[in-house]
């Protein structure tokens, strides 16, 4: 499986979009919400470094927690609500799903609720549609 997540990477320019990003936001405080094999082999094979990464949200960690993820404080996705980020990108398989999670019913009604909330990388379209064809 990690090489699997490790080619797709590759296929879809990721260094390339994480250096896009980082030009793009490069004085915002991100959260990168999702601590699983994906993003541990995007942590493993990729730079990272130049962005501002503040913390690593996931369903695993628990409030107040110790844990580190490649260094990176870690937060439970109810600290999202009094956290102070300015961007939360999203590196799931179901980035959809789990976008419309925490704008909808983790971030709404706290301080937070009018923070973005985006994908981590994209898909290009080309890709699907080479992958769905051939």
């Amino acid at each position: 499986m990690e090489d699997l997540y490790l080619d797709f990477y590759r296929q879809i320019n990721a260094q390339k979009q994480l250096d896009n990003i980082k030009e793009k936001f490069k004085d915002k405080k991100i959260v990168i919400y999702g601590a699983g094999l994906m993003s541990q082999i995007l942590f493993k094979n990729f730079d990272l470094s130049k962005l501002n990464i503040i913390a690593i949200c996931d369903n695993k960690y628990n409030k107040k927690s110790d844990e580190k993820f490649f260094s990176y404080s870690t937060l439970s996705p109810n600290e999202l609500k009094e956290s102070d980020f300015d961007i939360i990108f999203v590196n799931l398989r179901k980035n959809n799903e789990i976008i419309e999670n925490i704008k909808y019913k983790i971030l709404i009604n706290s301080a937070n609720e009018d923070k973005l909330v985006l994908p981590l990388l994209k898909v290009p379209f080309g890709f699907l549609i080479r992958k769905i064809l051939f």
